[in-house]
């Protein structure tokens, strides 16, 4: 039976979409290198605008490198005390598809992540912060690094919600309406 006519793969993948959210608090703990191609492989995969794949992933693990991207973006903190991160590199030519492109990409990442048993978060590296970062990974000119997503394990308190389970989004009465707006 295909997952296409069973419903209970279905409804697991649905389970992990509603599980994923950031945790910015990671243990030391190493992450393996065959999560970190499983994550890769689902990126690779995912769509882009007339099929481009406007991107190149570059993984970094050295901690030191870590901390110059979060320090050079202190938005993106987190990363510093990450066991890896995933920074998607786009290639530049068709910007406002590939900002549509860069989102969808970085999901899918934040979903095969949490499938994995990984905590994540995605970070927007700042305009300020983008040379800095670009020239400390070897970006070539004309491509752009802005999105990046830390993985790891969380450390006991990044893995509490901040919230209580269902209370943090608005009911769907809310955001749904059906035919017109009003």
């Amino acid at each position: 039976m295909s997952s296409m006519t069973d419903p209970q793969p279905t409804r697991e993948l649905l389970r992990t979409m509603r599980r994923v959210r950031s945790v910015r608090a990671f243990r030391p703990d190493s992450v393996p290198d065959e999560l970190i191609t499983e994550i890769l492989e689902v990126a690779r995969w995912t769509g882009s605008g007339s099929n481009r794949q406007p991107w190149t992933f570059v993984v970094v693990r050295d901690p030191a490198t870590l901390g110059a991207i979060a320090a050079a973006s202190p938005n993106v903190r987190h990363v510093a005390g990450a066991a890896a991160a995933l920074v998607i590199v786009m290639d530049g030519g068709m910007p406002e598809i590939e900002t549509f492109d860069e989102g969808r990409l970085a999901e899918r990442i934040l979903v095969a992540a949490t499938a994995l048993g990984l905590a994540s978060a995605i970070g927007w590296i700042v305009p300020a912060g983008a040379a800095p970062v670009a020239a400390l990974l070897g970006v070539p000119e004309g491509r752009r690094a802005r999105t990046l997503v830390s993985l790891g394990y969380p450390t006991e308190e990044g893995a509490k919600p901040k919230s209580v389970p269902g209370a943090a989004r608005r009911p769907l009465a809310e955001l749904v309406r059906f035919e017109r707006f009003s």
